[in-house]
C-alpha cells in the first residue's frame, strides 16, 4: 500500500487519454443505432456510438469500426475485433487529438504490448495496462530524446534517459540518480490461493520479524489480484482496501489502481478515500484526522485538480483553501489562515509555468528553470545575472516575501532578494555576500538609503533563507530566520519580485534558488466570495451571520437588531452534547435606537440545553475589568465553531461620550455582532455590536459593546417573563477560564439570515 504522499503524485503528459465524468471505470452496454450494442469500459453520459462491422445476437463480433461520438462530437475511433460486443484481440485506436494506439485488447482494455505515436512525433512501444503506457518500454519524443526503461501512468519511471544533445541520465522512482539501484526479490507467490505478505514501514518487502504490516491477497495470474486487497497493521487493525488490477511484486509505486481506495487510522477511522480512473485520481479525494474530522479535501479530473482544494486544522478551521480550474491555480494565488485565523493570500512562483520569464542566456552568464519550485543562475566573471516575476501586491500591504538560496560556490559572490522592483532606478535589494548582509533603496535612479555592509553569524556559506517582512510601518529584513535590517515603510514603485547574482571573481559561480513566494495579508471579506467555499453553516440560501446568547430554556435569544434587521427567515444554531443542532426562529421584539434585539426558537419541540449558567449584569462595570467575548466572527471563514476572544474594558462610554456602551480592547469582527460580553464574575455585561473603522482611523482594537442594562429593559418588554439577574453566586465565577468556556459554549447561538 503505498502512503499518502505518494498516491497523490500527478503525472501530467502529452500522452493522457480522454476525461472521465464518473469517479471509477463504469462499463455500459450502449446501443448503436442498427439493432447492435457494444460495451463502452469509458462510459458517461451524453456518449453514442456506430458501428461498421459484423455482429452476433445482437452484439458487436468480428472485424469493424467503432467510432465514439460525445455530445454529437467524435472523441476516438477503433478499428479492430470485438467478441460478443467487447474489444478482445488485436486493434488500432484513434483520438480526437490525433494520437493512435494499436495493440492486443483484452476484456474492452488495451493490456499487453502495444505501440502509440502522436502528430507531435512522440512514439511509445511496450507495455500498457488499461490504455495507459505502464511497464517496460521505449519512449521516443519527436526531439529526439529517448527513454528505456519503466513506465508508470504514461511517465518514465525507471531507466535511463538520452536526451537530443546525447547527455545520458538515470531515473529510479521518478527520481534522477547516478546509477540504478533496482533489485529483483524473486518473490513468486502461489497462484489461486490466499497469500500473506509482509512490508516494512517503507512498503519494501520483508520477513515477518522486521514487518509494519502485512496484506492478505489471493492472485488469479502472476502480478494480477483478485478482487480487494486488504493490509493491516502488524498489529492486526485493518490499514486499507483498494482494488489494484496490477502489483509488482518489488515495488508498490509501479502498482496500477482503480476504483475506491480507502486507508484507516489504527482506530478504525477512515484516514484518505480516493477514487481511482486508471490509475489517477479521478473525484474528491479526503484525508481525515484520527478523531473523524476532515484534514483535507479536493477534488480531481484524471488526476487534475479542478475545484477546491481545502486544508483544515484539528479544530475544522481553515488552514489553506485554494482555487483550480483544470490543473490551474485561481490567479496563481491561494488563502493561508494561521490557527488564529489571520488570512494571507500565497503568490508560490511556479518557474516551470514561466519559464520563459527566467531562462536567460548571454554574456551575463545562464538562468535555468529547474522544476516548478527551483532555479538556477551562473553569473559570470564580473558580471550580474538576474530575473524577476510580477507578484501583483499592493504597494502598501503587509506581506512576507522570502525565497532560500543555495551557494554553491560557497561564500563567493553577491545573491540580491530584490522587491518592489519596477526598473533599475526604482527598487530594494537585500543582499549578503559572505557573512556581511546589506540594503538599497533607490528611487527615480538616486540612492535614497544605502546602507553600510555588516557581518552576522546568521548567515551560512551555503544555503540561506532570506526573508523581507512588510508590516505596519516598517521593513523588516531577516536571514534564517533572524532579524537583521529593520527601515521605516516604502511605497513600493513596482511588484516585481525576483533575485540577482554578482560575481567579482575570475571564475563562473551558480546559485540555486527555490520556493519564491510572497504572502500578502489580506482582509477575508474583501476575497471571500472569489477564493472562500461556499459556507458550509450558511447553506440552503443563508445570506449572512451573526451571533446571541440565551436568555432562558425557553429559546429566547439576544442579539443586536442590525442582525436581524431585514431579514425574512432566522435560524439558530449552537451544541447540544457536542453536536450542532438547527432550530428556526422569529425577532420577537426590537430596540433600534439602541441596536437591541430578542429572537425566540420557533419549535414546539425545543426543549433547551438546561439552566443558563450566567446571569445579566445592569451596573457599570470600571474601566480596566477584564471581560472576554464568545460568537461566531465570519462564520464563512473561520468556520461555525465558537470563538473566544478577551481584553479589557478601555472606557465607560463610546464616540462622543456615548453612555450606552463600553469600548473595549477584546477583538470583535463581523459575525460577532450580538454576542455576550462576560465578566470573570459569570456575568453578561454587555452585548459585542462594532468596531472603528480601522482603515478610515488607522485604529487598532478599538470596539464597543453595549451595556446590559439596556437589554434588561428590553427584556421586561418581552411577552414572556425572563428571570435573568445578577448571578453573584454563578458556579461558573469560582471555576477555571476553560471549564467556563465549555459551560457557556451550549448557550452562545450562530444566528443564520436571510
Amino acid at each position: 500500500m503505498r502512503t499518502a504522499l505518494t498516491t497523490l503524485i500527478i503525472i501530467l503528459t502529452s500522452f493522457l487519454w480522454g476525461k472521465a465524468q464518473t469517479y471509477t471505470l463504469e462499463d455500459k452496454w450502449v446501443d448503436c443505432g442498427n439493432n447492435v450494442q457494444l460495451l463502452d469500459p469509458y462510459y458517461s453520459p451524453g456518449v453514442t456510438f456506430t458501428w461498421s462491422g459484423s455482429s452476433k445476437g445482437g452484439k458487436a463480433h468480428g472485424q469493424g469500426i467503432a467510432t465514439k461520438y460525445k455530445g454529437g462530437k467524435f472523441e476516438s475511433k477503433y478499428e479492430g475485433s470485438y467478441r460478443n460486443g467487447i474489444r478482445e484481440g488485436k486493434g488500432t485506436f484513434t483520438h480526437m487529438d490525433g494520437s493512435v494506439k494499436t495493440g492486443t485488447f483484452v476484456n474492452g482494455q488495451l493490456t499487453g504490448t502495444g505501440t502509440l505515436r502522436d502528430d507531435n512525433g512522440n512514439s511509445y512501444e511496450g507495455e500498457f495496462i488499461n490504455y495507459r503506457m505502464h511497464g517496460n518500454g521505449t519512449l521516443r519524443w519527436g526531439n529526439g530524446s529517448l527513454f528505456v526503461g519503466y513506465m508508470v501512468n504514461d511517465a518514465p519511471y525507471t531507466g535511463k534517459f538520452t536526451s537530443y544533445t546525447g547527455e545520458v541520465t538515470y531515473i529510479q522512482k521518478g527520481q534522477q540518480v547516478e546509477r540504478i539501484t533496482e533489485i529483483k526479490s524473486g518473490y513468486s507467490p502461489k497462484i489461486g490461493q490466499q497469500v500473506r505478505e509482509y512490508f516494512d514501514e517503507k512498503w519494501n518487502r520483508c520477513d515477518p520479524k522486521q514487518a509494519s504490516y502485512y496484506r492478505l491477497i489471493t492472485y488469479s495470474a502472476p502480478n494480477k489480484p483478485k478482487g480487494v486487497v486488504k493490509d493491516y497493521f502488524i498489529s492486526g487493525e485493518l490499514q486499507s482496501e483498494q482494488y489494484p488490477i496490477f502489483i509488482d511484486y518489488d515495488d508498490e509505486g509501479k502498482t496500477f489502481l482503480e476504483g475506491t481506495q480507502t486507508l484507516y487510522h489504527k482506530n478504525g477511522k477512515v484516514s484518505e478515500k480516493t477514487y481511482y480512473y486508471n490509475n489517477l485520481p479521478n473525484g474528491p479525494v479526503t484525508y481525515y484526522y484520527p478523531d473523524g474530522n476532515i484534514k483535507s479535501e479536493a477534488f480531481f479530473v484524471m488526476g487534475i485538480p479542478n475545484g477546491d482544494m481545502i486544508q483544515y486544522y484539528p479544530d475544522g478551521k481553515y488552514a489553506t483553501v485554494a482555487k483550480y480550474e483544470k490543473g490551474q491555480l485561481h490567479n496563481n494565488k491561494y488563502l493561508q489562515l494561521t490557527e488564529d485565523q489571520m488570512v494571507f493570500l500565497v503568490y508560490n512562483e511556479d518557474f516551470e509555468r514561466n519559464r520563459e520569464a527566467w531562462e536567460f542566456q548571454g554574456q551575463p552568464g545562464i538562468v535555468q528553470v529547474n522544476d516548478a519550485e527551483s532555479i538556477s543562475m551562473q553569473a559570470n566573471p564580473e558580471r550580474t545575472v538576474s530575473g524577476g516575476i510580477y507578484t501583483g501586491f499592493a504597494p502598501m500591504s503587509d506581506n512576507i516575501i522570502s525565497v532560500l538560496t543555495n551557494q554553491r560556490n560557497p561564500g563567493q559572490g553577491i545573491v540580491t532578494l530584490l522587491f518592489g522592483f519596477k526598473d533599475w532606478d526604482n527598487l530594494c535589494a537585500f543582499s549578503i555576500a559572505g557573512d556581511q548582509y546589506s540594503f538599497t533603496y533607490k528611487k527615480n535612479g538616486v540612492v535614497v538609503q544605502n546602507d553600510d555592509w555588516k557581518k552576522s553569524s546568521a548567515i551560512k556559506p551555503d544555503v540561506n533563507k532570506l526573508m523581507v517582512v512588510n508590516n505596519g510601518d516598517k521593513i523588516t529584513m531577516y536571514v534564517n530566520d533572524e532579524p537583521l535590517i529593520q527601515t521605516g515603510r516604502i511605497y513600493y514603485d513596482g511588484s516585481l519580485c525576483g533575485l540577482s547574482l554578482y560575481n567579482g571573481t575570475a571564475t563562473p559561480i551558480v546559485i540555486d534558488a527555490a520556493q519564491l513566494a510572497v504572502q500578502e495579508v489580506v482582509d477575508p471579506r474583501n476575497i471571500a466570495q472569489e477564493y472562500l467555499p461556499e459556507d458550509k453553516s450558511a447553506s440552503d440560501g443563508w445570506k449572512g451571520n451573526g451571533s446571541g446568547f440565551f436568555l432562558n430554556p425557553n429559546g429566547y435569544i439576544a442579539t443586536n437588531f442590525h442582525v436581524v434587521d431585514g431579514t425574512t427567515a432566522l435560524q439558530a444554531n449552537f451544541t447540544r452534547n457536542g453536536e450542532t443542532v438547527s432550530y428556526p426562529a422569529s425577532v420577537v421584539v426590537t430596540d433600534p435606537q439602541n441596536d437591541l434585539a430578542i429572537i425566540k426558537i420557533d419549535d414546539k419541540s425545543f426543549n433547551g440545553n438546561g439552566p443558563i449558567p450566567y446571569g445579566l449584569l445592569t451596573r457599570t462595570k470600571d474601566t480596566g475589568s477584564e471581560v472576554f467575548a464568545m460568537g461566531y466572527p465570519m462564520a464563512d471563514v473561520m468556520g461555525s465553531e465558537v470563538k473566544f476572544t478577551d481584553g479589557k474594558i478601555s472606557s465607560k462610554s463610546g464616540i462622543g461620550g456615548d453612555v450606552r456602551v463600553y469600548q473595549i480592547s477584546v477583538p470583535i469582527q463581523p459575525g460577532n455582532s450580538g454576542g455576550p460580553l462576560f465578566d470573570m464574575g459569570g456575568n453578561v455585561v454587555g452585548i459585542t455590536s462594532s468596531g472603528l473603522n480601522r482603515d478610515y482611523f488607522k485604529s487598532e482594537n478599538v470596539n464597543y459593546a453595549i451595556k446590559a442594562s439596556y437589554l434588561k429593559n428590553l427584556i421586561e418588554a418581552c411577552p414572556e417573563e425572563i428571570n435573568l439577574e445578577e448571578n453573584v453566586e454563578s458556579p461558573a465565577s469560582s471555576s477555571s477560564l476553560t471549564d467556563r468556556i465549555k459551560q457557556y459554549e451550549g448557550f452562545v447561538v450562530l444566528i443564520l439570515t436571510k
